[in-house]
C-alpha cells in the first residue's frame, strides 16, 4: 500500500485515498532496488550476516528462556524476525539487558544481536530477505504445503474407507462369534470358566440320553431291526437276536438305570475326557 502527502504540508491523506500498487511477488526485489530501498549487493551482506549469526548462536549465555527459544529455532532457518525475537528476549532479561552510563549493553552477546539487527536495517537488507522468504514460499513451500494437504487428505478418505471396512468385518465376525457360542450353549463372556461348567452337565445328559433308549419304541424298533435282519440273513429268528445285531443297545436296556454318582464316574472315568482334560483343552495345557 503506497500512501501519498499532499497540499505542501506533509499531511497523509485520508485511508479512502490511499493508493494500492499491485507488484508480481516475483518482481518485487527489481522494484525495491529500482526505487533504491535496497542495494544490488544486498545479498552479499545478508551472507555476512548470516555469518554473525551462526557465532553469535554459538555465544548465547544459558538462560531458561533463551534455552526455549534456541530449542525452536533451526540456525540455518534464522532471519531477521527470529534474531529480533532473540535480541528482545536478551534485553528483556535483567541479567543481559544492563546498561553502563553510556547507555551500551554490558552484556557481550547483547551488543552482538544488537549489531546483527543494526546490519540488517542498513540498507533495508532485512526487507530484500523478507522478498527472498516470500518468493521461496509462493514458488516452493506453498505448492508443496498444497500437495501434501492433498495427499494428507486422499490418505484420511482411504483410512475413512478401511475404518468402514473394518467395521463391517468386526461386526460380522461378532455375529459369528455369537453364532459359534450359541451353538455351544454359552454366552461367550467367559469362554473358559463357561465351557468348564458345561462339561458339568454331561452326567445328567447321557441319563436323558439312556432313559430315551430304554423307551419302549426303540425296545420295539430294535426287535424289529433284529427280524428283519433274520428275514434277509434266511435265518430264524431264534438265531437273530437284538443282543446278537444290537449289542450295546440291547445293553443298555439290560442294565437299570444308573445313578446320577454312577453316571459321573462314567462319564468322567479315565478313559473318557475328565474335567481336567476340558481344563488341559481350554488353557492350551
Amino acid at each position: 500500500m503506497m500512501k501519498t502527502v499532499g497540499d505542501g504540508n506533509d499531511k497523509p491523506r485520508p485511508a479512502s485515498e490511499e493508493l494500492p500498487i499491485d507488484i508480481n511477488y516475483a518482481k518485487l526485489a527489481d522494484w525495491l532496488l529500482d526505487r533504491q530501498k535496497i542495494k544490488a549487493e544486498w545479498r552479499n551482506a545478508l551472507r555476512h550476516i548470516q555469518d554473525k549469526v551462526g557465532s553469535a548462536v554459538e555465544n548465547l549465555p544459558d538462560n531458561p528462556v533463551l534455552n526455549a527459544v534456541k530449542a525452536g529455532i533451526n540456525v540455518k532457518e534464522m532471519n531477521y524476525i527470529t534474531c529480533k525475537k532473540i535480541r528482545d528476549v536478551m534485553t528483556s532479561e535483567k541479567d543481559t539487558a544492563q546498561k553502563n552510563w553510556l547507555g551500551q549493553y554490558k552484556n557481550q552477546a547483547t551488543k552482538d544481536w544488537e549489531a546483527i539487527l543494526a546490519l540488517y536495517h542498513k540498507d533495508n537488507v532485512h526487507l530484500a530477505e523478507a522478498t527472498q522468504i516470500m518468493m521461496q514460499n509462493v514458488q516452493f513451500e506453498i505448492p508443496a504445503i498444497r500437495k501434501l494437504l492433498q495427499q494428507t487428505v486422499k490418505q484420511q478418505q482411504e483410512l475413512h474407507r478401511k475404518e468402514g471396512e473394518y467395521k463391517k468385518g468386526a461386526e460380522d465376525y461378532r455375529q459369528r462369534y455369537k453364532q459359534e457360542c450359541d451353538k455351544l450353549g454359552i454366552e461367550g463372556k467367559t469362554v473358559k470358566q463357561e465351557l468348564l461348567k458345561r462339561s458339568e452337565a454331561l452326567p445328567q445328559l447321557y441319563l436323558e440320553m439312556i432313559a430315551q433308549l430304554k423307551d419302549e419304541g426303540v425296545v420295539a424298533a430294535a426287535k424289529l431291526y433284529a427280524a428283519f435282519v433274520a428275514h434277509v440273513s434266511e435265518k430264524g429268528e431264534n438265531e437273530v437276536s437284538p443282543a446278537s445285531v444290537l449289542p450295546v443297545l440291547s445293553q443298555i436296556h439290560a442294565d437299570a438305570v444308573p445313578t446320577t454318582e454312577q453316571m459321573e464316574s462314567i462319564a468322567f472315568a479315565q478313559d473318557a475326557v475328565t474335567l481336567e482334560d476340558m481344563q488341559d483343552i481350554v488353557t492350551g495345557g
